[in-house]
């Protein structure tokens, strides 16, 4: 029985009939899973943009054979067929990397919003934000600035004032397409969130970066103090040592304090990448019904039989205008040859001397003949 093909069982007249059934080897959840990888990779952007690069390659591949498969087999027949290709190259594309990418960005955005449910009343974006800014600044800080818990706090809640002002006169300054991105990205998280309370959860951030740089400093408070974080500060300052020299301190301080912003960005991420994952899951059926049962059969099919038309018309016309063209070829051709014969016939009368005289002269030659004649029989 060819791969693909099997037998169902239905009932006719109180008997069963051995009926075939198509079955797609490249649908089985197996192999439809390569495909889900991109949608994963999307989800874990957020927390790991190298991961996501390398899932994308399964999917891919994925799509590739799949592709290949409808071009070269309708179903269990081989009948290559490019219309079959791109059909469904289009329809994967609006299932695999469109419809999906759409959903978890909105699942993201979602989720955002349940971070105001949690003390500090800012959105998960807001936050992120601020862990942000607030990494920016402690790897910008120069001079005395970090050695002082009022002067920090001074320059981080300036610096976002700033911050805020720009985002909020850029909307103004860009077209509504790149705004609404913007938008659905949490770009302006810290714009449309409360001023006030903003400020106040980036200076209680900034006193617990002090707070934590103290009892480095110190040796103190050791269990208080996070294992990664007092890894990082014990492990980096021989090495800030020999490329800095005397400030090794001051940037071994920075690279710990900057690792533990890090880690609470990527807490923030992980929420909205499960988020996201969780709207996938939800959205994913609706989505394939919808580009299988009405994008596909209703807007894509008949544009492409259109388009697919026109072409063949394209074709045909250009067909006849080449016909056309060989004919009228062929008829100079002809006509050309024809003048040619004449041509070589009227030189070698040249070369053997041969003349015809005009009929005027052969008439008056015949006269004087016939008169020559008649002069000698009377004589």
């Amino acid at each position: 029985m060819p791969v693909g093909i099997e037998p169902v069982k239905t009932q006719t007249s109180s008997k069963y009939s051995q009926e075939k059934k198509y079955k797609d080897p490249l649908n089985n959840w197996v192999l439809k899973s390569l495909s889900f990888s991109n949608e994963l990779g999307a989800c874990v952007n957020e927390i790991s943009p190298k991961t996501t690069f390398a899932l994308w390659i399964p999917t891919f591949m994925y799509l590739g054979a799949d592709i290949y498969d409808k071009y070269k087999n309708d179903k269990t027949e081989y009948s290559p067929s490019r219309r079959r290709a791109l059909d469904e190259a289009i329809a994967q594309g609006f299932t695999s990397f469109i419809m999906p990418a759409g959903a978890i960005i909105l699942g993201q955005k979602i989720t955002s919003p349940i971070g105001k449910l949690i003390s500090g009343k800012l959105s998960i974006n807001a936050r992120e934000t601020v862990y942000e800014h607030t990494k920016n600044a402690i790897i910008q800080c120069v001079g005395d600035n970090l050695s002082s818990k009022e002067k920090f706090v001074s320059l981080l809640k300036t610096s976002l004032r700033n911050n805020i002002n720009r985002l909020n006169h850029e909307k103004g300054n860009i077209n509504i397409f790149q705004k609404a991105y913007r938008y659905m990205t949490g770009y302006y998280a810290a714009s449309d969130a409360d001023r006030n309370k903003l400020l106040l959860f980036a200076e209680e951030n900034a006193k617990e970066i002090f707070e934590l740089k103290e009892n480095l400093e110190q040796n103190k408070n050791i269990d208080k103090i996070p294992k990664y974080i007092y890894n990082k500060y014990k492990n980096s300052k021989p090495l800030m040592k020999e490329i800095y020299g005397e400030d090794y301190a001051l940037q071994a301080l920075k690279s710990a304090l900057e690792t533990h912003q890090n880690k609470l960005i990527f807490k923030n991420k992980l929420i909205k990448t499960l988020g996201g994952i969780v709207t996938l899951a939800v959205l994913y059926k609706p989505m394939n019904n919808l580009v299988n049962n009405i994008i596909m059969p209703k807007y894509i099919d008949p544009q492409m039989d259109i388009i697919e038309n026109r072409i063949k018309d394209g074709n045909l016309l250009r067909l006849h205008v080449k016909h056309l063209n060989e004919y009228s070829n062929y008829k100079s051709f002809k006509i050309s040859n024809e003048h040619g014969k004449t041509l070589q016939v009227e030189q070698e009368q040249k070369k053997l001397d041969i003349r015809v005289p005009e009929p005027r002269i052969l008439q008056a030659n015949q006269e004087q003949t016939h008169h020559q004649q008649t002069s000698q029989s009377h004589s």
